[in-house]
């Protein structure tokens, strides 16, 4: 009867030092897929909060860009008015010849302050052109990038949550095989598995 309970109780020890050999094997696994994924979402926040940053700053950029493009009507104010002049001095030339060197000089400055007007006017509006285009591809860019990190963060975030998942099934499982393993079989009945825990 001794050498029986001795058997018992070395199966029992036995089979119990096995499962938690087995659950501490499963619980490392799963802490570190908990480790691997936080470490895995913070450098996927930290990037997608850099890329947010970059956005704001381009989006700035923009602004002032398209300040420097509102500068445009102004220029353009200019060079209708020195247009105006320019036509006020060739009436000026016409009902006084003898002032028509001096008419002459000033509407040869005016010319050249339309043409000056005339180029920076261009000159402008295509920085501002090239500036808005280049901006709003970079910000294509950055709003590409932010939307692939999300993909990815949530991709990554339903691939590790299925791992998990998969761990606590089998860990269900091992409890469930270990909660319905027969007890073996000895020349007396067996105790109940509550009992033999106990």
């Amino acid at each position: 009867m001794e050498m029986f309970f001795s058997s018992y109780r070395a199966f029992i020890k036995s089979s119990a030092a096995d499962a938690e050999s087995r659950l501490q094997r499963v619980e490392t696994a799963d802490k570190t897929v908990t480790d691997k994924r936080t470490a895995l979402y913070n450098r996927l926040v930290a990037s997608y909060h850099k890329a947010k940053t970059e956005r704001g700053d381009m989006a700035r950029e923009l602004e002032v860009a398209k300040a420097a493009a509102a500068r445009v009507p102004q220029l353009e104010e200019d060079l209708r008015a020195a247009r105006a002049r320019c036509a006020e001095s060739e009436k000026a030339a016409q009902a006084a010849a003898a002032k028509a060197l001096e008419t002459e000089g000033e509407l040869a400055r005016l010319r050249r302050l339309e043409a000056n007007h005339l180029i920076e006017l261009e000159a402008t509006k295509q920085a501002g052109r090239k500036e808005v285009a280049d901006l709003s591809k970079r910000l294509e860019e950055v709003e590409q990038q932010r939307l692939a990190l999300r993909q990815e963060v949530t991709s990554k975030s339903e691939e590790l949550s299925a791992t998990a998942k998969r761990w606590m099934s089998e860990i269900s499982s091992l409890d469930r095989g270990l909660a319905g393993s027969p007890a073996p079989s000895f020349p007396f009945p067996a105790f109940p598995a509550s009992a033999g825990a106990g």
